[in-house]
């Protein structure tokens, strides 16, 4: 069976870069933080990295706060970055199932780093594309709009 909770991750995608914990700190009651990873590559732009994860993380955990944080990885090869994101702090990690030639392989590389594993999907992909992966994903993510910008108008 699969569960239909509705939670919330708000985004630190469109926050001011110098007022970072300052806007954090406004959300801390949602259920995520999500973080927007992105490489220049799988898309346009390019966000933060594990250094940024890393310092969130201790930041929360300095003020005793223990909010989840989800990395969502718009990167190609995010087999390569996995290891790295668990270990700066992610409590889950998101990859986009359009990235990966190997998904199975992939979100069982993201639980042997000790965190859940989620997928997202792109509008335009169809929802067979992860079908076969749905009982082993802590999180699915179905885009609104296509990755790589903040601010972008929903797509039904």
């Amino acid at each position: 069976m699969v569960r239909k909770n509705i939670l919330i991750a708000p985004s630190i995608l469109s926050a001011d870069p110098a007022m970072l914990m300052e806007d954090i700190l406004k959300v801390t009651e949602a259920d995520y933080l999500h973080i927007d990873v992105m490489d220049g590559r799988f898309v346009p732009e390019i966000t933060m990295g594990p250094g940024v994860v890393r310092a969130v993380k201790k930041h929360l955990s300095e003020k005793g706060i223990t909010m989840e944080l989800d990395v969502h990885l718009m990167i190609v090869e995010p087999e390569r970055q996995i290891q790295r994101f668990a270990d700066a702090g992610a409590d889950i990690i998101t990859v986009h199932a359009e990235a990966s030639f190997h998904l199975y392989r992939l979100i069982n590389q993201i639980k042997e780093a000790g965190v859940m594993a989620g997928v997202a999907l792109n509008p335009a992909t169809p929802l067979s594309a992860v079908e076969e992966v749905i009982p082993d994903i802590d999180l699915l993510l179905i885009m609104t709009v296509n990755p790589g910008y903040g601010g972008q108008r929903f797509i039904r």
